[in-house]
């Protein structure tokens, strides 16, 4: 794909990008919805492997009627040409078989500011069955419960105006019980990275910071959102913040550590797996495993 080809929503000012309604699955009972949620999975390496055969087997168990990837879909640098098979490899077979995948687009997808491979990814996906990334944002309604994915990375490196006047827009009209806010850059997070406005343990640069994402997150999704999923960070954690809980499933392919950023999570693990997670009209669940598919614990949630 040329330059001069390139989507409108790339390199727009003001951090613009295309957004998209997304058709929700099949639910086994439309009046909860089943999920695994994880992310920095594309490393095609035999930790991937094994953490998607206990999706699969926990899905089987348990059920699932989707599975959300929440980016660095394909390492180390996203796609390297429209056709690479390795998008197949890596985001395709190891979860479709599983249930139909929906992602969002991480750091690593975009190999942090290249258009053109972040196109080529959406691109792939629009005409493979089973996966969905229709767009850098976009919001289903499934059951009980509306998901809006945002594209962290373009907030990050352009701005957060656009996406931040979106998500605010689909929070405040829907009229489920569950709003749940998925991206690939955590808000606070006892990893490596940390915490918006502050990541890498930086607080000066507006930019390496995270600092426009901080303002994103406290001024779109603080008091409108119940969840927000992200990875970034490659360990699985659940915390708190502004009456939201926000849950970090970043180990898919690999871990890193746990760095102690004051957050006081009520779970962390810097070892390779996953979360599920079942939300209903009134009551939710939401179980971490690791690699192998033991259980390690378990939470309820309330929207």
């Amino acid at each position: 794909m040329s330059a001069a080809l390139l989507p409108a929503w790339m390199g727009c000012s003001e951090g613009r990008v295309d957004t998209a309604r997304v058709e929700p699955p099949v639910l086994a009972d439309p009046d909860r919805v089943r999920f695994v949620a994880l992310g920095d999975a594309g490393k095609g390496n035999a930790v991937q492997a094994r953490v998607a055969r206990s999706v699969a087997n926990t899905c089987d168990e348990l059920g699932c009627d989707l599975i959300l990837l929440l980016g660095d879909n394909l390492y180390p640098a996203g796609m390297e040409a429209p056709d690479d098979p390795r998008a197949e490899e890596r985001i395709a077979l190891p979860y479709v078989p599983t249930a139909p995948v929906y992602a969002v687009l991480g750091n690593h997808d975009w190999n942090n500011r290249d258009d053109e491979r972040a196109a080529w990814q959406i691109a792939w996906a629009s005409q493979r069955d089973g996966i969905e990334l229709p767009a850098p944002a976009w919001s289903m309604a499934a059951g009980p419960v509306t998901f809006a994915a945002i594209d962290t990375n373009t907030v990050f490196q352009r701005g957060r105006s656009f996406q931040q006047a979106w998500l605010v827009e689909t929070l405040d009209a829907a009229d489920t019980p569950w709003k749940v806010v998925l991206g690939h850059h955590p808000w606070r997070s006892d990893g490596p990275h940390g915490n918006a406005g502050a990541y890498e343990g930086i607080s000066w640069g507006p930019i390496v910071s995270g600092r426009g994402l901080r303002k994103l997150f406290d001024g779109a999704v603080c008091g409108r959102a119940d969840l927000y999923l992200a990875g970034h960070d490659h360990l699985r954690e659940l915390l708190r913040a502004c009456d939201t809980d926000l849950v970090i499933s970043g180990a898919g392919a690999s871990a890193t550590e746990v760095v102690d950023r004051g957050n006081q999570p009520r779970f962390a693990r810097a070892t390779p797996g996953f979360v599920w997670l079942e939300l209903g009209t009134t009551e939710g669940e939401l179980r971490f495993y690791d690699e192998v598919g033991t259980l390690e614990a378990a939470f309820p949630l309330r929207p």
